[in-house]
């Protein structure tokens, strides 16, 4: 009994010990396989539309899946970052090389001598900022080119593990599902109502968010505001601010057109802004959140700014996906090990 009992304990810890040593070899691309497998969530009921034209074929309906994912989502999607990318080194750019130097220092003038006024020994050395800002890039270029790598290959990975994902879901959900302690009917509630959240989280917000993003984009490149898709990018994290949303990024815009005496750029861009963008969260999200549960907007975006802290720049994803898994596991909770589930 004695030698029994040391050898299932011998197992469980030689389990225990591979599986955390196969924990560690995965770290690296826990962001890759998280967001892989939130893509497939997503995109599952595309993958069983097109696998009911052609059944027993799951490698094929994964593959136009994912291709019509790329044509229709990955690849906008990419060329609205590289605009964003451009725009924000433009603008870098123009600073450093001293081409934007004459507004700022204009600019800088002007605050100082009203500064003076309060603070006569107030000064802003902006040369000396323009020069550490151009050692800091000239330092950190291993850097900046390095996190490019290291992006490009985490978004090939990433389609394949969507790919994958898609392909033999399914099968990985069934041994999840065996393998776990318990019940059967517990782990399917579990797998349903985290699709729920997921679906409700990241279709019902932060997909809204990034459509409100680029319509504000397009507004902007309408009624000639400079760095059209620089805004829509901030656009798209402002619009997850409770009551105030895309306000913070159309209301400065729209005073910058009346104030150079572009007033019907000016009313355009505020008419765009009610219509096009301020109406989309309505129409757009209910339609997406379908019987999903919608969760606070304060949350979400704590777990936005939380995740891009903690996870980089998926973290505009993980962070959500995290408080989605929270929740779902509350409501497992209340029904099986709350109190009237006692």
């Amino acid at each position: 009994m004695d030698g029994q009992r040391l050898q299932t304990f011998f197992f469980l810890s030689l389990l225990l010990g591979i599986f955390a040593l196969v924990l560690f070899v995965f770290l690296p691309y826990a962001s890759v396989i998280i967001i892989g497998g939130t893509l497939a969530v997503i995109l599952h009921p595309l993958y069983r539309r097109i696998l009911a034209f052609m059944p027993r074929q799951e490698s094929l309906a994964s593959l136009i899946t994912v291709l019509i994912s790329l044509a229709i989502f990955f690849v906008p999607v990419l060329l609205f970052g590289a605009a964003v990318a451009r725009q924000a080194g433009n603008i870098s750019l123009s600073v450093t090389t001293g081409k934007g130097l004459d507004f700022i220092n204009e600019t800088i003038s002007f605050v100082q001598s009203k500064l003076h006024v309060v603070q006569p020994r107030t000064a802003i050395n902006i040369d000396q900022a323009v020069q550490e800002t151009a050692r800091w890039v000239t330092e950190n270029f291993g850097v900046i080119f390095s996190g490019v790598t290291n992006f490009l290959l985490g978004f090939l990975l990433t389609i394949l593990a969507l790919y994958y994902f898609l392909k033999d879901g399914k099968k990985l959900e069934e041994t999840l599902i065996a393998l776990s302690p318990l019940k059967d009917a517990d782990d399917k509630e579990i797998f349903t109502r985290l699709n729920r959240a997921i679906r409700s989280v990241i279709l019902g917000s932060l997909v809204v968010a990034l459509v409100q993003g680029v319509l504000i984009s397009v507004g902007f490149y309408i009624f000639i505001v400079p760095n059209a898709a620089l805004w829509g990018a901030i656009g798209t994290v402002a619009s997850l601010v409770p009551f105030i949303g895309t306000s913070l990024v159309i209301f400065p815009a729209t005073i910058y057109l009346l104030a150079t005496g572009n007033i019907a750029g000016g009313v355009g861009l505020a008419l765009w802004g009610l219509t096009a963008v301020g109406l989309i969260d309505n129409v757009l999200a209910s339609k997406l959140i379908g019987r999903g549960t919608r969760l606070h907007p304060l949350l979400i975006l704590f777990s936005v700014l939380g995740g891009l802290s903690f996870f980089g720049a998926t973290g505009f994803l993980i962070g959500p996906l995290v408080l989605s898994l929270l929740f779902a596991l509350l409501d497992i909770y209340k029904k099986q090990l709350g109190p009237q589930g006692i």
